[in-house]
């Protein structure tokens, strides 16, 4: 396979990725009477997956490539743009736990701040509630996703000599969207409480989530900016930070 069809291949994987892990919620609301409150806790849950998995994948990538010389090259480059701040590439995985981790507790703050209304009997005890019924088949679901994709990755080859530190942001758009979605869906809950709300809510998480994938599109940019330097410049400038 060429580098050409590699890449093509790559990118209709991580598209196919997107789309199905949006999918689970959107089915579960449509087709299962999935209530807003069990929807938030799926997502919150993805969350704490998807920190593991990355946590995961820093450590395999590391231990399968990072003594390689090109590897070792393009870490040291790397640290040159970071001014040589960094940490040293085994102890990535545990700080990404503690790192994202600070997400999961905001996710938590929040969740909690809607108790009274939305969980009256505590954030915890309904978690384990729904985590007996339909929330473990979520569980198992993003599970097993985020498996598959990690072992496609493993078989692909997919970040040979990459160095783990230029993955370490890599779940950062997930989670940003997660949050999104876990904080306006604590206010939709407490001020609409319609399902119908979380149904926009989602459509919208979708679209960000192909808005990031797309980011390198110019007809993308060019629709965006209409020419515009200084909205190209701001383009440019978001793409740096994505």
């Amino acid at each position: 396979m060429s580098e050409l069809e590699k890449s093509r291949y790559t990118r209709i994987s991580q598209l196919a990725q997107i789309v199905i892990f949006n999918a689970i919620p959107l089915f579960g609301i449509l087709y299962l009477g999935w209530s807003a409150k069990l929807l938030i806790l799926a997502y919150f849950l993805e969350t704490i997956i998807a920190i593991v998995f990355h946590a995961l994948r820093l450590w395999y990538v590391n231990y399968r490539w990072g003594n390689e010389p090109e590897t070792k090259s393009r870490a040291a480059e790397i640290a040159r743009m970071n001014k040589g701040q960094g940490m040293p590439a085994s102890c990535l995985p545990l700080f990404m736990l503690v790192f994202f981790g600070f997400f999961c507790f905001v996710q938590l703050f929040v969740l909690g701040g809607f108790a009274n209304e939305a969980f009256p009997e505590g954030i915890f005890t309904s978690m384990y509630q729904a985590a007996k019924g339909e929330l473990a088949w979520v569980v198992l679901s993003f599970t097993f996703l985020q498996t598959v994709r990690f072992f496609m990755e493993v078989i692909r080859s997919e970040y040979a000599f990459t160095p783990s530190e230029a993955l370490f942001f890599q779940p950062f758009r997930r989670i940003l969207t997660q949050q999104l979605t876990v904080i306006l869906g604590g206010f939709i809950i407490l001020f609409a409480g319609a399902n119908s709300y979380i149904i926009i809510l989602v459509l919208v998480t979708i679209a960000i989530d192909l808005f990031f994938f797309f980011i390198n599109n110019e007809k993308l940019k060019a629709f965006l900016t209409k020419g515009d330097p200084k909205a190209e410049k701001d383009f440019e400038e978001l793409k740096k930070m994505m």
